[in-house]
């Protein structure tokens, strides 16, 4: 299930295959914004009687908005896999190495941009904010634990 929820289109791929796995992956997506909008709905009632109103109003824009994003994710979807053509313009888009590539070079160098600042959110925020110490490590030290962790996973699976 997590493998064809994380895969990529491959080469050789048909276009029925494209279809199905996009839509495996949007379903998935959708149904997650459902549930917790539900969540969310139903943690919205404690907080709007023990916090007041600004916080409950802010947790229902929260699970209003993860609402209407899971119906405009499975609308989209509808349309887009409705259409053959832009199924396989898009099949074909995804599958091209420099695309991917490009993608990949992307994400290193966003998540080395993040970091950054990270680190200098630390720095800056230490020099004034001295209790709220873990506050400011915890984005590094994740950001650190995550990157590293992905790398000792991805060297073992491939």
């Amino acid at each position: 299930m997590f493998k064809k929820l994380f895969a990529t289109p491959q080469h050789g791929m048909s276009d029925e295959d494209y279809s199905h796995l996009t839509k495996y992956q949007i379903d998935f997506v959708s149904i997650l914004f459902i549930i917790l909008a539900i969540f969310l709905f139903a943690l919205s009632l404690p907080i709007y009687y023990f916090y007041g109103h600004k916080l409950g109003s802010f947790a229902s824009g929260l699970y209003s908005g993860l609402f209407a994003g899971a119906i405009s994710i499975k609308l989209w979807s509808v349309i887009y896999l409705s259409n053959p053509h832009e199924v396989h313009r898009r099949k074909i888009k995804d599958t091209d190495e420099r695309v991917q590539q490009v993608r990949q070079r992307a994400d290193a160098l966003t998540l080395k941009i993040l970091l950054v600042i990270a680190y200098l959110t630390f720095i800056l925020g230490l020099s004034y904010f001295t209790e709220y110490y873990w506050y400011l490590a915890t984005p590094i030290v994740l950001i650190l634990i995550l990157q590293y962790s992905l790398r000792w996973l991805f060297t073992k699976l491939l």
